[in-house]
């Protein structure tokens, strides 16, 4: 295995939809949003929470490969990462890279756990079933749009925040809420790249809302994914949900609409990036509601 190849096989461009939900979630607890502006920010918190996020995600990236060409599902050299496709990598080797991976991302949670059980061990146990339950067994039942919004979009956010600052259950929704841009963004991701996949996922009988949806739906969905986020600001701005710098996240529009009518998954990524730190960053900003 050369470094090269396990660089491949991480599917590193798609590192955004780690990064961006825990810079989001460590914004709005150092802000004190949810919790009467009673800000807090813990750097090693914060630190083990990114590089755990990301571990968690590169290897559930590897062991997607892993399954999905052991299953029969990628058989062409342009499937999945291509390092199983390519002869890159043996199987065996692919599902211990994974498993490292993972085992990385367990020490970071081991260590966060003795403050943070209440908020590590729910979260942990839904990202590890979506790392391994979802290609090994429930990927042929069209679930990845949920469980991607349900362990990054959502999870790596209240995670992020659980870890810095109190967080109640009445505060789960609110934090939850604040979420929604880029768990819409992150599902973009996936069904970015699920309807470049839908003819051979359908061959192999996989289950995506793209390969269940006409190809016109389709469309819409992936317009809905990319541009919701740009609505939820101008509407959250508008009801004084959202502080006024938060309109800079328009920024990323151009960009967003290159990705969408390109259907490209890592430049869909790179606007999910944009997006979110501009998002991000005005939420840091002193919020202006006028």
């Amino acid at each position: 295995m050369t470094s090269a190849a396990l660089f491949q096989a991480t599917r590193a461009y798609s590192a955004p939809a780690s990064i961006v939900p825990v810079l989001l979630g460590t914004a709005l607890a150092a802000r004190g949003y949810a919790n009467g502006g009673h800000g807090h920010f813990n750097l090693s918190a914060f630190v083990l929470v990114l590089v755990g996020a990301i571990l968690a995600h590169f290897g559930a990236n590897v062991l997607n490969d892993y399954f999905d060409f052991v299953n029969g599902v990628d058989t062409k050299p342009e499937h999945g990462s291509g390092i199983l496709t390519q002869n890159l990598m043996t199987p065996s080797q692919a599902l211990g890279f994974g498993l490292t991976l993972l085992g990385g991302a367990a020490v970071c949670g081991l260590l966060l756990l003795r403050n943070h059980a209440s908020v590590v061990v729910p979260l942990a146990l839904i990202g590890l079933g979506c790392a391994v339950l979802y290609p090994a067994f429930l990927k042929r039942y069209a679930l990845g749009d949920f469980l991607i919004i349900l362990a990054f979009g959502l999870g790596l956010t209240l995670g992020a925040y659980g870890v810095q600052n109190a967080l109640t259950p009445p505060q789960w929704f609110s934090i939850a809420l604040y979420a929604v841009p880029v768990s819409l963004l992150v599902d973009g991701i996936l069904h970015a790249n699920n309807l470049r996949d839908a003819p051979d996922d359908r061959a192999a009988r996989v289950l995506t809302l793209a390969t269940l949806l006409p190809p016109r739906l389709g469309l819409v969905l992936l317009q809905v994914l990319l541009f919701g986020p740009l609505l939820f600001v101008v509407v959250g701005v508008l009801v004084r949900f959202l502080p006024v710098w938060s309109l800079a996240a328009l920024l990323s529009a151009l960009l967003l609409a290159k990705a969408y009518k390109t259907i490209n998954v890592p430049l869909t990524a790179q606007a999910h990036l944009i997006f979110g730190v501009l998002y991000t960053v005005s939420l840091l900003v002193k919020p202006l509601f006028v």
